[in-house]
């Protein structure tokens, strides 16, 4: 799942504030001007208010927003807003619960309060059409750091809930806890879920109206935080092995044959005493695993024998800028292709594991952030399908027929709207699948990759939910497809594991 730079990066000094606190300090929080703690401690003249721009707006809901520093930097961010009555109001900032909140005809305020003298603040005092206007505070206990924001109220999308994709069933189940699932991989009626903090999850979804769950493997360190972002299945010796991407310990080696009994057998990612083995991401190809990790770039290893897995190389583009990292990848051949982010997808020549070359990048198009691809064939070309995961964020469909004048150019594009980000992508003939985050999940026609085209969709956000609006990255995370029987397995972050049918063709 994505993570790029986030709000929490301190980049602009804020010299000074306006007003003080209304609210006083009763109860021990931060207080007074410079803390933006309240409403007043910010300029409003600055963050461009208005009076009565919050007039008419509904008085709970999900926005997302768009904070941009003056030095360029920019991120996304979500909050919700939630009706307490008798004019209280709660809700939520930053991933976690406001500490204060309010609302009235001129301003939206949301205060979180992150303990040790640190804090986050929305404020919310303009309106250009659908669009709010306002300020983010990010506080330290030395300094606060100020951005202007665009935001947006989210609702499911003005169309059916579905077209084309039926549900046939779900499962997410409570005492999987509180971990959000972000991918899903499927093999003989088996699907094998990567959760944070939870682990390693296994349902059998051979009646695919009841799935039912039958396995789990624990995350290893869940006072460190660790979570599994990926999971990628494989067969050798008669055995099956689920490859989970670990924040702290690298790539995890499960044995699955037994799904009641998973069990550890190795693990395998380079790590220092300074820098754990955080692999976000893990693709397999030919018996080799490609990582995705992050901080060190790509590393190849050598998966013959999976209890003792073999380090083969390493590759990281020259020249990055800063802040690159790898995000994800696709390897086809001799072929992988790298996001590195910032610094856009590079392909790299893997026919001789142990000395990956680079091919070529694209990454001018604007505000870059390389998330994930996947190549498929199309006519006599081969087309990338690419995602960027932002505000503003398109599926790109990029020309990677190597020797071709076409080389590296986008082709075509498909967004559902600005305010909601792709994900994962997926390709299979002229068809790509995105998991949507809050916008589901999307089918294209890429038949004309100068016109892709939504032939069908399903959506899994409900919309305004106080389980919701916590991040920006909420609803359709992960997929899988079995194309032989029309069915997409789907990891959503707060339903768990849905599976979709398509009809079945003439």
């Amino acid at each position: 799942m994505r993570r790029s730079p986030c709000l929490a990066v301190a980049v602009v000094l804020v010299t000074g504030a306006c007003g003080d606190n209304q609210y006083g300090g009763p109860d021990g929080l931060p207080d007074g001007p410079g803390r933006f703690d309240s409403p007043s401690d910010f300029d409003h003249a600055a963050a461009g208010c208005v009076p009565d721009a919050m007039a008419g707006l509904a008085r709970e809901g999900i926005f997302h927003f768009q904070a941009t520093y003056s030095d360029g930097y920019s991120g996304a961010g979500a909050a919700r807003l939630d009706d307490l009555g008798g004019w209280e109001y709660g809700g939520a900032l930053a991933g976690g619960d406001a500490t204060r909140a309010w609302i009235d005809d001129d301003e939206l305020f949301l205060y979180r309060d992150l303990g040790e003298d640190r804090s986050r603040s929305l404020l919310l005092c303009g309106r250009v059409g659908d669009e709010l206007r306002g300020a983010y505070a990010f506080c330290t206990p030395e300094d606060c750091y100020l951005a202007s924001v665009v935001a947006v109220g989210i609702e499911p999308m003005d169309e059916a809930p579905a077209q084309g994709l039926t549900l046939l069933g779900e499962l997410g189940n409570p005492g999987w806890g509180t971990g959000i699932t972000v991918n899903v991989r499927v093999a003989n009626d088996l699907a094998y879920l990567a959760r944070y903090q939870d682990g390693l999850r296994i349902v059998d979804v051979s009646d695919p109206a009841r799935p039912v769950d039958v396995g789990h493997g624990p995350c290893e360190h869940p006072d460190d935080n660790e979570i599994y972002n990926d999971v990628k299945l494989m067969e050798s010796g008669g055995r099956r092995y689920a490859i989970m991407g670990s924040n702290r310990v690298g790539a995890v080696v499960w044995d699955v044959t037994t799904p009641a009994a998973p069990a550890i057998v190795s693990h395998f990612g380079t790590a220092d005493l300074m820098e754990p083995a955080n692999v976000h991401t893990i693709f397999l190809d030919g018996g080799k695993a490609y990582l995705g990790a992050v901080g060190r770039g790509l590393e190849i290893w050598d998966l013959a024998n999976p209890a003792a897995p073999v380090r083969l190389s390493g590759f990281f583009p020259a020249n990055a800028p800063d802040g690159a990292f790898l995000h994800d990848l696709f390897v086809e051949g001799d072929r992988a292709y790298l996001n590195f982010w910032n610094a856009g997808m590079v392909i790299a020549d893997v026919s001789t594991p142990s000395a990956p070359r680079p091919v070529g990048t694209f990454v001018d198009y604007g505000d870059s952030s390389s998330h994930s691809s996947w190549v498929t064939t199309v006519g006599n070309r081969r087309i990338a399908a690419h995602g960027d995961e932002e505000w503003g964020s398109h599926v790109r469909l990029v020309d990677v027929t190597e020797g071709s004048a076409g080389f590296l150019r986008e082709v075509g594009a498909f967004e559902t709207r600005p305010e909601v980000s792709a994900h994962n992508l997926m390709a299979a003939g002229t068809e790509v699948f995105a998991a949507y985050y809050q916008d589901g999940v999307r089918i294209l026609d890429i038949s004309d990759p100068a016109a892709p085209r939504q032939t069908a969709w399903f959506n899994t956000w409900p919309g305004y939910d106080r389980r919701y609006g916590k991040s920006f990255f909420e609803g359709t995370v992960g997929i899988d497809l079995d194309l032989a029987r029309g069915r997409i397995y789907v990891a959503d972050s707060h339903r768990g594991l849905l599976i979709l049918q398509r009809p079945a063709s003439n």
